[in-house]
């Protein structure tokens, strides 16, 4: 099972940019009922093409046709059975791409 830590980021990246709404909270409720153990898990439930591991237990995916992206950092507890992801930052796909050429994918820190 994956917990997401502060759901609350998405709803106040969906209140600046409702058009996503669907988008992002049918991801919420997907990701809501898989499990992971590790990264490839996190791949396997999107698809090669959707998903990035950038390192630093953190990844990249791509919502709603890749117009947006997601970067996630997760933590594995297998002793409580359960996937941990902290949203660190939300964003269009040319925001994304901005961001990576100040290579600020690894860092960035959108919600506190």
């Amino acid at each position: 099972m994956v917990r997401i830590v502060k759901v609350t980021s998405i709803g106040k990246y969906i209140e600046t940019n409702p058009k996503v709404k669907d988008a992002l909270e049918a991801w919420v409720s997907l990701v809501k009922t898989l499990t992971w153990e590790k990264p490839q898990d996190i791949v396997e439930s999107f698809g090669a093409k959707a998903v990035d591991i950038i390192g630093g237990e953190r990844a990249v995916i791509d919502i709603k046709g890749n117009h947006i992206r997601i970067i996630i950092k997760y933590q594995f507890h297998s002793k409580l059975k359960q996937s941990v992801i902290y949203v660190k930052w939300i964003g269009t796909h040319a925001a994304y791409s901005k961001l990576c050429k100040l290579n600020k994918q690894y860092v960035v820190e959108m919600f506190k």
